[in-house]
């Protein structure tokens, strides 16, 4: 089969407009469309999904199953900013935090840095409020940029948040011999806290 490459192949000409149709349709992308896709993704996987009014984010969906009953995490698009945030914030509880101020500083000091480094492999930000050593919350949350937004790269970086929390739980009550499924993101009241999104 002979064919005129000047004028490009029928399959050549094909790709063409579907790059340009895919970019525009990127571009385009409004962000209640955007809201949607998400939300979407996250019911196929069985999420509950609940939206939060902000005044400083163009949406905010509450995840309230992240990773069992009583867990959350948040998905937050903040507004004039190219990515999207997600994070989850965990509370310990008061009883805890009783237990933990009865441990040598020095042995806090030690596990809570070794739980830094291994948080590392996630590839998530985290940090742990009001100290290090006292962490009455502790708030891990990743960012994929707009141009990056496909069902896949999404639910690998809610994958990392999501792991991420699992193993702070898991050391944090292997270390100290408690039950921490009491530990959740309290997205109904954040008033004087810091949000998970930062």
């Amino acid at each position: 089969m002979d064919v005129n490459w000047s004028q490009g192949s029928p399959f050549i000409q094909y790709l063409t407009e579907s790059v340009k149709f895919w970019a525009l349709d990127a571009e385009s992308l409004s962000v209640e469309q955007l809201k949607g896709r998400i939300k979407r993704w996250l019911e196929s996987e069985e999420y509950m999904v609940s939206e939060r009014a902000e005044e400083i984010s163009s949406f905010h969906l509450v995840i309230s199953n992240f990773h069992g009953k009583g867990t959350f995490a948040d998905v937050v698009k903040i507004k004039g900013k190219d990515f999207v945030i997600l994070g989850s914030a965990l509370q310990n509880p008061p009883d805890f935090m009783k237990m933990l101020s009865t441990i040598p500083e020095k042995e806090r000091s030690e596990f809570f840095n070794q739980v830094q480094r291994d948080l590392l492999k996630f590839r998530v930000d985290h940090e742990f409020h009001p100290s290090k050593l006292m962490p009455e919350r502790m708030i891990l949350r990743d960012i994929v940029y707009d141009e990056d937004i496909t069902r896949t790269q999404f639910m690998d970086h809610l994958k990392r948040v999501k792991f991420a929390s699992l193993f702070l739980l898991w050391s944090i009550g292997h270390k100290f011999s408690l039950d921490l499924s009491q530990s959740s993101t309290p997205h109904h009241d954040l008033s004087g806290s810091r949000p998970p999104y930062g």
